[in-house]
């Protein structure tokens, strides 16, 4: 179900659920966690997003599940991109010295990048440990098979 809050839709929480692929429950918990905050509250006291609430809750799913972060790694992922976008704003609007911004977004990303290489290594070593032992094993059968 859908509301209006001044001119946007909201999307009642059981709807952004279903349309994620979570449960409601999950859905509380990353607000628990904070993570992501309903943009508002219908009359009856449910939680309603707007589509760019609805875009971080994609956003955590997806850094979830496809790329294994967990959500304290999530967490400081999203801060970071917070922060990105308020630099980007503040870029756009200020008359603040460019260089400054540029120079934090520069290590901000620098951070970012840092955290998915990391999450890289170690998902090669978990590869390269999986490579070993299917080997040993491999090499087990084909001794057990010319005997």
């Amino acid at each position: 179900m859908t509301e209006s809050n001044e001119g946007s839709a909201l999307t009642r929480i059981g709807a952004v659920a279903e349309q994620i692929g979570i449960s409601e429950r999950t859905l509380r918990y990353y607000e628990e966690f904070g993570l992501v905050a309903p943009s508002a509250y219908s009359r009856g006291g449910a939680r309603l997003y707007d589509a760019k609430n609805i875009s971080r809750v994609s956003r955590i799913r997806t850094l979830q599940s496809l790329m294994g972060f967990n959500l304290d790694e999530i967490k400081d992922i999203l801060a970071a991109e917070d922060h990105l976008d308020e630099i980007r704003i503040e870029y756009k609007s200020s008359s603040a010295p460019k260089d400054e911004l540029l120079e934090d977004a520069v290590r901000t990303l620098q951070n970012l990048r840092s955290k998915v290489m990391e999450k890289q290594e170690r998902l090669q070593m978990f590869q390269d440990d999986l490579q070993t032992r299917l080997a040993k094993i491999q090499g087990i059968i084909q001794d057990k098979s010319r005997k």
